[in-house]
């Protein structure tokens, strides 16, 4: 069996903006009032604070601007790239330390991520562990985020809302993420379980979500994530270590061949697999 070696997706980048910003105003600053080493040191962590908390705001501020009636455009990267940022923030507050195992299984071309979902952090997780190895990433997810302020800045970050009670607009959604995929815009991320499993064994699959890698006519890349789980328990006294397992890639040709109960039925043997081995 070829072993593929683990990669760390570092959270601590995120914080790297603020501190330069501040390092340069407290630069400045110093070299006008001729501070101390203590002073610099203390107005360096104030100014670090105050230009994050003030980045935050704006980011607030800016997602209250979203109209979630009005259509996703193509591509906006620069609402996608602060996304990722609040993304990495929410990794550095978790306390997480993300293992990346498996990313030379990834295709060059867009593809389908799917996984098991066993905690909120599992599409926080994914997307940092991604984002920090050159590969972008939206998720469908469910109505009940879009309704958080800071949060529905992802729906201008072409994040899908599928509705599972309503089959047609969940349909609707599953040909707007092949859409995605196949104008090339950004890889999709879903979770056939459709909600959280909060426990070992996996829920039953919604095997429709497998129409977008073959209406798109894409590889799919199956994703066993560990340790998130454990997240609530240790925040804010102990880190987590989070494996974004990319355990296997399911060609075009084999989606294409393939109906969406056997596709199901290969996703759920390699995640059952990737969880013993885990």
């Amino acid at each position: 069996m070829k072993m593929f070696r683990k990669q760390e997706a570092g959270t601590g980048r995120v914080l790297w903006p603020f501190c330069i910003g501040s390092a340069i105003v407290c630069g400045a600053l110093g070299y006008v009032y001729h501070w101390g080493l203590w002073m610099f040191a203390a107005m360096f962590i104030c100014w670090t604070v105050t230009l994050l908390v003030a980045w935050l705001l704006f980011v607030w501020l800016l997602s209250l601007t979203v109209d979630l009636a009005k259509p996703v455009p193509d591509d906006h990267p620069v609402i996608r790239k602060i996304v990722v940022e609040v993304i990495g923030l929410l990794c550095l507050a978790g306390r997480l330390r993300i293992h990346v195992r498996g990313l030379e299984r990834l295709p060059e071309g867009r593809f389908l991520l799917v996984g098991n979902h066993r905690s909120n952090y599992d599409p926080i997780a994914t997307v940092w562990a991604l984002h920090c190895y050159g590969r972008e990433i939206a998720f469908v997810t469910k109505p009940e985020n879009m309704k958080i302020p800071l949060v529905r800045l992802i729906h201008r970050a072409n994040y899908l809302v599928i509705d599972r009670e309503d089959p047609r607009k969940a349909i609707a959604t599953i040909h707007a993420a092949a859409d995605l995929l196949a104008q090339d815009v950004v890889n999709v991320g879903i979770y056939p379980e459709g909600t959280r499993s909060k426990g070992v064994e996996m829920l039953p699959f919604h095997n429709a979500v497998f129409k977008i890698a073959r209406r798109a006519d894409v590889p799919m890349v199956v994703a066993c994530i560990t340790g998130t789980e454990k997240i609530h328990e240790h925040v804010p006294w102990r880190r987590t270590d989070v494996t974004v397992d990319l355990c296997a890639c399911i060609g075009r040709e084999e989606v294409a061949a393939s109906s969406t109960k056997v596709l199901g039925d290969r996703v759920r043997d390699l995640l059952e697999q990737a969880m013993q081995e885990s």
